[in-house]
């Protein structure tokens, strides 16, 4: 096999790459931003528990971002270690292409995304379980069937002719018989992180970063993580419950008065729309999932410094949780119960942080978690009533001297579904793909969703009511209620994906990258418009 071929094009965001595996000449050819590590026989946008100089990310137990390494004249295209991040591949002729960037990979072979199809099918996918997920992305091209998302294994791909590709794992899984145990491999691998992400061999050591809220999963992180140098910790005053904040202190995210408690320095959030930058389409581009626009300014700092690990509290639920509900998720492995994190794919990579969920830290038998979590040693820390009961956080923070009424209180979040951009200088944009596709213009979007905003809390309150009444569980809250036709949540997907790709492909385009030759470009006839997807359900009510 070849030594990899790379060409840096500096406008594209700071950690994306695409690689084309040409099996003609057996080479690959990588087109990447100005902050990856890039070697002869390996690249890398991330960190792992093991020494740097070696690049051995593609066995490592524990791995954060993305990466190709050759092994054994094959190549491996590695994803997280963690259901944080994946990759997107397709095969175009006599080529593999992979790519950490869904709208890279679009503006690269100018595939669209069909606005006739159903995308929630590929957004939630992974909510299946690593091992049982669609990995088809549908698109529209002339020679691409479809994209695939990859998560957890690594794409194998061999550089011979009509070779199939293959999907493997080389990590382990040791198991965990008590909470001590489980604080010891946790230390350790945060050390070990720490040696990888600021070696010397790096091309740029990373920095560090976190987030603290007053729920259990980032609150214990905090604690896990105060030692590795961490420059400081985000926090934000805003969730996404409705409960007003004059009316429980427990109502909003804040972290402040714990990272007090631990000596932690913290950046708050500023969350007002009139901050939200045109990085808006990277955190809409993803998939149809609510954002994450609460963590617009954590992005923003972030790119305004070097590129970083961020210690965050993902798969907390699924790792960490009693409540019987999210038991599902501990008896099927790994897998993910919403998508938040896999929300801030495109913006982690313009930003340049490496997502780092530190509850995924050696959970891949997350079965022996459950089982020390009901451990008669972990008895003081259960609450033993309600539905948000996490005894091993509970026992980190507790033992850190966090008070229990510092911090979960309640569960809560920081998404947000929304219908219209955020930033005033997208909007023209996107209401014009509201008049193509519906005939409607902005006043009717407002009215839609001052409408749909009144029924929600008729429908939340009777709901609670019966709950409160007679023990009626309530159902799934619809993401529309009235004027389900029109999911102008949905539609901000599609045009910011179409967007962001279309702005993409420019800059490929001036930088010489011509993926399809353009005598092979056909224009491909309209397509009459089908009868929107049905909205899905959002959260369940609170």
């Amino acid at each position: 096999m070849k030594p990899f071929r790379y060409r840096e094009l500096p406008q594209l965001p700071r950690l994306a790459w695409l690689a084309v595996l040409n099996r003609d000449a057996r080479d690959v050819l990588v087109y990447h931003g100005s902050a990856l590590e890039c070697r002869d026989d390996w690249m890398v946008e991330g960190t792992w528990d093991g020494e740097f100089a070696i690049g051995g990310f593609h066995d490592s137990e524990h791995f954060f971002g993305s990466g190709i390494r050759t092994v054994d004249d094959a190549v491996h295209f590695v994803p997280s270690s963690a259901l944080v991040n994946g990759l997107f591949y397709c095969e175009r002729r006599r080529e593999v292409l992979v790519s950490n960037s869904l709208v890279l990979l679009l503006a690269f072979t100018g595939a669209r995304l069909d606005p006739n199809h159903d995308y929630h099918a590929e957004t939630y996918a992974i909510r299946q379980g690593a091992a049982h997920y669609a990995r088809d992305f549908t698109v529209q091209h002339r020679e691409i069937k479809a994209f695939y998302q990859v998560y957890d294994l690594s794409l194998v791909a061999s550089p011979w002719a009509d070779a199939p590709l293959t999907f493997t794992s080389l990590r382990a899984a040791p198991a965990v018989r008590s909470f001590a145990q489980y604080r010891e491999l946790v230390d350790a691998t945060l050390r070990r992180l720490r040696v990888n992400y600021t070696s010397p061999d790096r091309r740029a050591p990373l920095g560090a970063f976190a987030t603290i809220s007053s729920g259990y999963d980032s609150a214990a992180v905090a604690v896990l993580v105060k030692d590795l140098g961490v420059e400081a910790y985000f926090t934000c005053r805003r969730s996404n419950t409705h409960m007003p904040r004059w009316a429980s202190r427990r109502a909003v995210d804040d972290g402040t008065p714990i990272a007090r408690r631990l000596g932690l320095a913290t950046i708050p959030l500023d969350t007002r729309r009139s901050r939200v930058t045109e990085d808006e389409l990277y955190f809409l581009a993803p998939g149809c999932a609510p954002p994450t626009l609460a963590l617009h300014g954590l992005a923003r700092h972030i790119e305004r410094r070097r590129p970083a690990v961020l210690f965050t509290g993902f798969l907390g639920d699924e790792v960490w949780d009693r409540d019987p509900r999210e038991r599902r998720y501990q008896d099927a492995g790994i897998t993910r119960g919403d998508t938040t994190a896999l929300m801030l794919s495109e913006i982690r990579l313009k930003s340049g942080f490496i997502n780092v969920p530190v509850p995924a830290l050696c959970a891949r038998r997350v079965q022996d978690l459950a089982v020390v979590s009901d451990s008669t040693e972990m008895a003081p820390w259960r609450l033993g009533a309600g539905d948000y009961d996490r005894p091993i956080p509970r026992r980190i923070l507790e033992e850190a001297g966090v008070p229990r009424a510092l911090f979960a209180g309640r569960k809560k979040a920081v998404v947000r579904t929304y219908t219209w951009p955020r930033n005033h200088a997208l909007r023209p944009s996107y209401f014009a793909d509201v008049r193509a596709r519906y005939g409607r213009g902005a006043g009717f979007v407002y009215l839609h969703q001052a409408v749909n905003h009144l029924a929600f809390w008729g429908f939340v309150g009777y709901h609670l009511l019966r709950r409160k009444l007679w023990s009626i569980k309530p159902p799934k809250t619809p993401a529309v209620l009235v004027g389900r036709r029109f999911d102008f949540g949905y539609l901000l997907f599609l045009w910011a994906a179409r967007t962001l790709a279309a702005r993409l492909a420019a800059v490929l385009k001036a930088s010489g990258v011509v993926p399809v030759p353009p005598e092979r470009r056909r224009r491909t006839p309209p397509r009459t418009p089908a009868p929107w997807p049905r909205a899905t359900s959002a959260d369940p009510t609170p």
